[in-house]
């Protein structure tokens, strides 16, 4: 049927053959296999050139004072805080002479509220320079918080060493009165003398639950001084099982998967290319 206009048109093909695909490329498979072992090589090259990195970590436990109970003396976030903002920084300059020579340090919290870990990548030679920064952040660390310790720690102990000092104040004086109620007793008559030992006898009862009361004020000082702790590095530097980072065998993977993408861009390239110069050769 004529078009009204008096325009024949023309059907429009715009199926992609495969077997026109399959003749591209194998007319060029030399650009496109070139290409891809040029990436798979630069890959191969990559990855040995790549550095085997470890994970090293160190615990670190914040100080605690025990009244009636463990408690911090300052919170996780807080020492964090202060490592990230200062003393990491310091620590890197001062035994590597600039923070960029040195091993990056980051801190997290590590399973209880109290304690920390020291997180730093470097390899099997570098272990060395990873402990030496770890022990002096963590020593760095120990020292800021050791005035807060102590006045904690002494905060807690001085209430109960005053009781202490108290009961033996109270003591001394009943053993006074009963040295006095001795001397009485064998100067008085019999029936002054019963009041004597009665009141000897009270006095023996007071200073024995005196007694009893300063061995456990005594007690809870001890057990203080001993459940406190100020700040302990728990372990220094333990490598991880497996190196971290992207492995070899992923970097080879994915050179040969960027090889295969580019060669075919190159082969297509090429051959649109190649079909443009030979158009423009036709039509001059």
């Amino acid at each position: 049927m004529n078009d009204p206009a008096g325009v024949q048109t023309r059907p429009y093909d715009d199926e992609i053959s495969l077997y026109d695909l399959w003749d591209v490329l194998m007319r060029r498979l030399p650009a496109l296999l070139g290409v891809a072992v040029l990436t798979v090589l630069a890959g191969v090259a990559y990855a040995l050139a790549q550095p085997v990195e470890y994970e090293y970590r160190t615990g670190v436990d914040l100080p605690r004072v025990y009244s009636g109970g463990l408690g911090n003396v300052v919170s996780q976030d807080m020492a964090i805080t202060r490592l990230e903002d200062e003393l990491i920084s310091e620590q890197r300059s001062a035994l590597f002479d600039g923070e960029e020579r040195g091993p990056r340090v980051n801190v997290r919290e590590r399973g209880s509220d109290y304690s920390l870990m020291l997180e730093s990548t470097s390899t099997r030679e570098g272990a060395e320079n990873v402990a030496d920064l770890h022990e002096a952040v963590a020593g760095a660390l120990a020292d800021w918080l050791r005035p807060r310790y102590e006045r904690s720690l002494a905060g807690s102990i001085r209430p109960r060493e005053n009781r202490v000092a108290e009961l033996e104040s109270q003591i001394d004086l009943l053993r006074a009165d009963l040295d006095s109620l001795y001397e009485r007793l064998d100067e008085e008559r019999e029936v002054t003398g019963l009041i004597v030992a009665q009141q000897i006898g009270d006095i023996r009862r007071d200073l024995a639950e005196l007694r009893t009361a300063r061995v456990d004020a005594q007690s809870q000082v001890e057990t203080i001084e001993a459940m406190s702790h100020d700040t302990e590095l728990t372990y220094l530097i333990s490598e991880s099982e497996n190196p971290v980072g992207p492995s070899r065998s992923l970097i080879v993977a994915l050179s040969v998967v960027l090889g295969g993408m580019l060669g075919l861009f190159v082969a297509f390239f090429w051959e649109f290319v190649h079909n443009a110069r030979h158009r423009r050769t036709n039509e001059a």
